[in-house]
């Protein structure tokens, strides 16, 4: 089952249910990551320079591991967190990197939907929508409770549904 509704200017799916993986999804999506770059915000709750090997030309920047330019060989080996299958994973993926990387992850709210992520806007807590429009990515892909896209157009968060109803 999957859930799509809107989050500020963006558009979001998560996926319910079924066993793809971050990985999988980043794939799915490869023709419109192409030339992107990637920001790694969660890496099995954690950050990947802590907890992985950081792929040979990428850096870290503000405490995040962050991709060159995603090309085709990238997108085929694209990294993943092998603990819990990629689960508490998240990515951040930019056209232009802002001057300030510093971004919370969602997917380690354990059991948050985006459908009530605005419940976690108070005070001591997260406001994915105020963080992704400070931000700007063009997509964010992760997997904390649920499998989930975030995008500036529609046709990337459908792409991914149109993935599910596929199978």
């Amino acid at each position: 089952m999957s859930v799509m509704g809107r989050i500020g200017s963006y558009y979001w799916a998560e996926m319910r249910g079924r066993r793809a993986e971050v990985r999988d999804v980043v794939r799915l999506l490869g023709s419109r990551l192409w030339g992107l770059r990637a920001v790694n915000v969660s890496w099995d709750s954690g950050k990947m320079q802590e907890l992985a090997e950081v792929p040979a030309g990428w850096c870290i920047r503000d405490d995040h591991v962050v991709s060159p330019p995603i090309n085709d060989t990238m997108l085929s080996a694209w990294p993943q967190s092998t603990c819990n299958s990629g689960r508490h994973d998240e990515w951040y993926f930019f056209h232009l990197l802002p001057d300030n990387l510093r971004i919370q992850a969602l997917c380690n709210w354990v059991g948050v939907s985006l459908a009530s992520v605005s419940d976690l806007s108070y005070p001591g807590g997260f406001d994915l929508a105020a963080q992704i429009e400070a931000v700007q990515p063009a997509v964010v892909v992760g997997e904390g409770s649920f499998l989930f896209v975030v995008a500036t157009d529609e046709a990337t968060v459908l792409q991914l549904l149109l993935w599910e109803v596929e199978d």
